[in-house]
């Protein structure tokens, strides 16, 4: 469904706060807060309906006992309310897997592994990281929530936070397994039916927001944009991609993420923060000079701008750190006309491995994006499923098995006059004993028996070499 483009310079505000805080909102002032906004050159805020606490900033007639005890004002709609006088667009954020109040009280709702645990922090844990399951009847709860929001407020766009697949054996996720003629005891049917849920999730919630505001733009994050997301593309307006370098993605996750979400045919956010180290370091300020980094990088790789900040719980927007955020956007906003509606002209593909184990930046794939960089190269990074046919080189790094099904696309690709660069392991069968492909123009023998090995280059290859080790 088509929406409104993103825009380039936006903020994600967060506010995770606790019930053991006094005065929520008390120091909020809507017109400080918008100018302040606009004076930073910020277009688009990302504010909080519900936190990972469970509690809610806005009066809510369907669950008025989750409104925080002690929020002074209806914080969110006097926030999108200041924000639309000054054209600020304002995405709604609310929580969907952690809400620390909903597990507290339906402890029934919760992900159980296989022991017949919770999912997450332990009850003398500190943290809101438990688990809750979408095939519970939590899933009409947020139904209901996010209803109301619909009905009460203006709706820019959700950011639906906290969403992945989980393997679950809870009573709900049990009994449609069986249903479905599925074996619970399973744990790849149990992983196979989880991704089908929340993928179904998705798209149920998607139609939900999209029949009542068919303009709104609609994001569901898990921290990363990634292989398994193609089959829900249909359920998005765009990515963002979550992608802070000092807070646990590193400065290898976005570059080699956003050249494979820019190839799903989505618009595309990239989200630093402003942050020295991660989420919640409310004092702290990244170095200005890093900031345009990211930012620019952002741009680079034809996606849009994000920063994220946290609100101070009594409300107050802090202006030194929009002065940071404001210096770097004013430079954002000068080149956006150069960005706008721009393509990448690319010429190499990199297969990722990411489809074949559990790292949102597995070292193969990472390995090739910083040769291809460092060597000043334009590239996508694709998966099995892409098409090969755009790029004069398709690379396989290391660990890319072939199914039957990709080896006939690299056999038509190869026919169709495309190169292919395999190293290591890449190209076998995914039983790993033969080569997928006569076209590799190589057989497998066996592993070298030292490490490292050498070997004589003869014929074409050799051509130009001298024949010795």
């Amino acid at each position: 469904m088509p929406q409104p483009a993103l825009r380039y310079r936006q903020v994600h505000l967060d506010f995770h706060t606790s019930e053991q805080i006094a005065g929520i909102g008390a120091r909020f002032d809507p017109e400080e807060f918008a100018a302040t906004l606009e004076r930073a050159r910020v277009n688009s805020i990302t504010c909080f309906a519900r936190c990972h606490h469970g509690w809610l900033y806005y009066d809510s007639a369907r669950n008025p006992e989750r409104r925080h005890p002690h929020l002074e004002r209806p914080l969110l709609t006097e926030q999108i309310a200041a924000c639309h006088a000054r054209d600020i667009r304002v995405p709604i954020y609310t929580t969907v897997q952690w809400d620390h109040y909903t597990a507290e009280r339906h402890p029934e709702w919760l992900v159980i592994d296989e022991t017949g645990r919770w999912v997450g922090t332990g009850p003398y844990e500190a943290g809101f990281y438990r688990r809750l399951c979408v095939n519970s009847p939590y899933r009409e709860f947020f139904r209901n929530h996010v209803q109301e929001i619909l009905d009460t407020m203006p709706v820019d766009g959700f950011f639906f936070d906290i969403v992945a697949p989980m393997d679950c054996s809870c009573r709900y996720c049990r009994e449609q397994m069986l249903a479905q003629g599925l074996e619970p005891a399973d744990p790849e049917a149990r992983r196979a039916f989880g991704l089908q849920t929340i993928n179904d999730w998705m798209h149920e919630v998607s139609a939900m927001v999209w029949a009542q505001a068919p303009d709104a733009t609609v994001f569901y994050n898990g921290g990363h944009v990634g292989a398994q997301r193609r089959a829900v593309t249909d359920a998005h307006s765009h990515w963002e991609l979550e992608s802070l370098p000092s807070g646990g993605w590193g400065y290898m996750h976005f570059p080699l993420s956003q050249r494979y979400a820019r190839t799903l045919g989505l618009d595309c956010l990239g989200m630093t923060g402003k942050f020295h180290t991660s989420w919640g370091d409310f004092h702290s300020f990244k170095n200005p000079a890093a900031l345009e980094a990211e930012c620019y990088n952002m741009l680079a790789l034809n996606a849009k701008c994000s920063i994220g900040d946290q609100l101070h719980p009594d409300g107050a927007i802090d202006p030194y750190v929009y002065d940071l955020i404001g210096a770097v956007y004013a430079q954002v906003e000068a080149k956006e006309p150069w960005c706008r509606d721009a393509r990448p002209l690319v010429q190499i593909g990199v297969v990722s491995n990411e489809e074949f184990g559990e790292e949102r930046v597995p070292a193969a794939a990472a390995g090739a994006v910083r040769i291809l960089q460092e060597g000043a190269q334009q590239f996508d990074v694709l998966d099995t499923q892409a098409d090969l046919s755009p790029y004069a080189v398709v690379i396989l790094p290391d660990a890319i098995p072939c199914s039957p099904e990709f080896a006939e696309r690299l056999e038509r690709y190869l026919a169709a006059g495309g190169s292919v660069i395999a190293s290591y392991r890449a190209g076998l069968k995914p039983a790993g004993d033969a080569f997928a492909t006569e076209r590799l123009g190589v057989r497998l023998v066996g592993d070298a028996p030292y490490s490292p090995d050498f070997f004589l280059p003869e014929g074409d290859l050799g051509r130009g070499l001298p024949p010795t080790e």
